[in-house]
């Protein structure tokens, strides 16, 4: 049995139907989860999309009708009794946070995802693709085989494109493909404007976010004869500015941007002597190993963890020790 097909089953006999993607979610796993949501509301499921923390306002234009709902414990006899839960763009399931516990006994719980899986253990079922550019590409896939119809309701078509332009820096990654293009064609028929996706995810930018821009751009420090770009955000630097976590997306990408960076990361203060470290390259050097060795991961270019430390100086010199060692040697 194909992976799809195997999901196709387990989604025939389910009644009671959990969608959910990580903590802080992306566009991608919030595209993923609310495309899946109208299929499964089309086939006449109880489903419910419950995430673990709030989604930044900046995508709120791809749930016109409020169907994400935030985790609380008001949701805990209706997740005691799922028959089925699936699980988007996680990586790790324990970035479902609170979530997990409760779906923990569920007997039927699918990873669809293009992140290299961690926990198999967890999940009675993966659904994996490494070369897919996002979880919206192969959610698209899934849809085009099983239900054609529902990639033309404009909700689903704006969700899918959105998760699919972001993760792929709107066809600008190598993780873009020929098929990439001609899934955007096919949601471009569908109805999608693409400068009104684009003006909402890239040209929504707050006040506190160009702030802490105009702040961090004169505390950038260079290793490696320039190669590697880093800065460290403070809890007092986003509260200088009256920004939040979510004013800090994007920053990783500019400072890749610089001449001569191939590397660049950002280390940001989430609470005392606690950081969420931000990895990125241009294209020469893997990096999701390095992101490994503090209990994180990701893609090739592109990585993350957070990290609990006392001696953050420490922290700092084995991250360019490591870039360090990879320039020198190679991958």
């Amino acid at each position: 049995m194909q992976d799809s097909e195997h999901i196709n089953h387990k989604i025939q006999e389910s009644d009671k139907i959990l969608l959910s993607t990580h903590e802080n979610p992306d566009c991608d796993g919030l595209g993923s989860e609310i495309a899946f949501y109208y299929y499964l509301k089309g086939m006449g499921k109880d489903c419910k999309i419950i995430n673990c923390s709030r989604m930044s306002s900046k995508y709120n234009f791809i749930d016109p009708e409020n169907i994400i709902n935030l985790y609380d414990s008001k949701f805990d006899e209706w997740l005691n009794s799922i028959d089925l839960a699936i699980i988007f763009d996680i990586g790790d399931y324990r970035r479902l946070k609170e979530i997990f516990p409760l779906i923990k006994s569920c007997k039927n719980k699918i990873n669809i995802d293009h992140h290299e899986s961690r926990n198999e253990s967890f999940f009675s079922f993966e659904y994996i693709d490494l070369k897919a550019p996002a979880t919206g590409y192969m959610v698209w896939e899934y849809l085009n085989k099983y239900n054609t119809s529902s990639l033309n309701d404009i909700k689903v078509a704006n969700a899918l494109y959105a998760a699919i332009i972001t993760d792929t820096g709107s066809f600008r990654y190598s993780n873009t493909n020929p098929k990439t293009h001609q899934i955007a064609s096919q949601l471009l028929s569908a109805g999608v404007i693409p400068n009104q996706i684009y003006q909402n995810v890239y040209e929504n930018k707050t006040y506190g976010q160009i702030k802490l821009l105009s702040l961090v751009i004169n505390k950038l420090k260079y290793e490696c004869n320039k190669k590697v770009c880093y800065v460290v955000i403070s809890k007092e630097y986003l509260e200088q500015c009256n920004a939040n976590l979510s004013d800090t997306d994007g920053l990783s990408e500019f400072l890749r941007s610089i001449k001569g960076v191939e590397v660049s990361f950002v280390l940001t203060e989430l609470k005392t002597d606690y950081y969420k470290m931000n990895l990125r390259s241009r294209g020469k050097y893997i990096i999701n190993d390095i992101a490994e060795k503090f209990e994180g991961g990701g893609h090739p270019l592109a990585s993350g963890a957070k990290i609990k430390t006392v001696d953050f100086d420490k922290v700092i010199s084995k991250i360019v020790n490591e870039l360090n060692n990879r320039i020198l040697n190679g991958n």
